[in-house]
C-alpha cells in the first residue's frame, strides 16, 4: 500500500519504545538498506520506493525506530528528486515532487523542508510568469503567480509581480489583498520591510491614479471607496491622506474633510508641517460650518509650512468676531 493509504492510520498511532519493541524483519532492514544506498547514489525515485517499503514493513511490525528513519528520509527525498528534475527542465515533475515533499514535511514535522520546497515551488512559477509578465500579458501572468503565492506567501518578489499583474489588468480588489498581505508581513519580521515599503508605494500609486480616473468620470461615490481602501492600508504616507483630504476640500465636502483631518493626524506626529498642513485643512472645514471656535483651535495649530500667516490672520478676524457677536449679545 501506498503512504497516502496509511498516513491517517499512522498520525493516530501512538510512537513509544514500550508498544514498538520488536525486532525488525529481514525484509525491513533490506528495503531500509536499499533505500539508503538509493539516496547515497542519489538515486531519489528508486530510494522512495524503498523508503515507502520500510514506512509499510516498520507499521505492521509495529518498529518505531524504522518508522523514524523512514520518516526522516521520505521528504527530503521528494524535495531532492525535485531539485533533479529541475535540472532536468522537468518543472511540472519537479512541482509534483514539491508538493509532495510539503505534504509529508508537514505530516512528519519536517519544517526546514517544507520551507525549502516552498521556496522551490514559487521560484519555478516566477520563471514560468516571467514571459507572460515581460509581454505585459498580465491576465496570463497573474494566473501563474497565483499559483506560486498560494504555496509561498512568504515570497515577496513573487507576489509583489502577482499583485502589480493584478492592477494592470484592472483587478484592484485581488491587488489591493495582495499588496496588503506584503505589508502586514512586516510585523512578522524585519526582513519583509524592503518589501513592505515598495507593497505600500505601489498601492498607494495604483489607487490614487483609480481615484483620478474615477474622479474624472464624476463618480465620487467611487472616488471616496477607493480612498478610503487607500487610507486604511497605507495610513502613515502623507500623499494619500492629503489627496482624499484635498478631494473633500474641492467637493465643498467640510463634514468629511473635518472628521478625515482629525484621524490623520496622529499618524504624523513630529513633523510639524505635514501636520500643519493637516490642521490648515480642518480649520477650514470647520470655519466652512460655522464652528469658529473650532476652527480657531486648528488654525493655531498651524505652526509651519506656507499656511501659517494665513492660518493666523483667520485665527484672528475668528476671534474678533465671536468677541463682537458676544458683545452684541449683550
Amino acid at each position: 500500500m501506498k503512504i497516502k493509504a496509511f498516513m491517517v492510520a499512522l498520525a493516530a498511532l501512538v510512537l513509544s519504545t514500550n508498544t514498538f519493541a520488536q525486532e525488525p524483519s529481514i525484509e525491513l532492514n533490506n528495503a531500509y538498506a536499499n533505500a539508503t544506498q538509493k539516496i547515497s547514489a542519489k538515486e531519489y525515485a528508486e530510494a522512495i520506493s524503498f523508503l515507502e517499503q520500510t514506512l509499510e514493513l516498520a507499521y505492521a511490525e509495529e518498529n518505531a525506530e524504522y518508522l523514524v528513519k523512514a520518516q526522516r528520509y521520505i521528504p527530503v527525498c521528494y524535495y531532492s528528486s525535485g531539485n533533479a528534475k529541475v535540472k532536468a527542465k522537468n518543472l511540472d515533475g519537479a512541482l509534483e515532487d514539491y508538493a509532495k515533499a510539503i505534504e509529508l514535511g508537514n505530516f512528519y514535522g519536517d519544517t526546514k523542508t517544507v520551507r525549502n520546497a516552498k521556496n522551490q515551488i514559487s521560484k519555478i512559477y516566477k520563471s514560468k510568469g516571467a514571459g507572460a509578465y515581460n509581454k505585459k500579458n498580465y491576465a496570463a501572468a497573474a494566473e501563474v503567480f497565483a499559483k506560486g503565492y498560494e504555496a509561498n506567501r512568504q515570497d515577496t518578489d513573487l507576489a509583489l509581480y502577482l499583485a502589480m499583474s493584478y492592477c494592470e489588468m484592472g483587478d484592484y480588489t485581488n491587488g489591493v489583498r495582495v499588496y496588503t498581505d506584503i505589508i502586514a508581513l512586516e510585523t512578522r519580521h524585519s526582513k519583509f520591510a524592503k518589501a513592505a515599503a515598495t507593497a505600500k508605494e505601489k498601492l498607494s500609486n495604483y489607487l490614487l491614479v483609480k481615484a483620478q480616473e474615477e474622479s474624472k468620470k464624476g463618480d465620487k461615490d467611487a472616488v471616496y471607496a477607493t480612498l478610503e481602501i487607500l487610507v486604511d492600508a497605507v495610513p502613515a504616507r502623507f500623499d494619500n491622506q492629503i489627496y482624499r483630504l484635498n478631494t473633500a476640500a474641492n467637493n465643498k465636502d467640510w463634514a468629511n474633510l473635518a472628521a478625515w483631518g482629525e484621524q490623520a493626524l496622529p499618524h504624523f506626529k513630529g513633523n510639524d508641517v505635514q501636520l500643519s498642513d493637516i490642521n490648515y485643512l480642518i480649520a477650514v472645514a470647520y470655519d466652512s460650518m460655522d464652528e469658529n471656535e473650532k476652527a480657531i483651535e486648528a488654525y493655531k495649530c498651524v505652526t509651519a509650512g506656507k499656511q501659517v500667516a494665513a492660518a493666523k490672520k483667520r485665527a484672528n478676524e475668528l476671534a474678533k468676531f465671536l468677541k463682537e457677536q458676544k458683545a452684541h449679545q449683550k
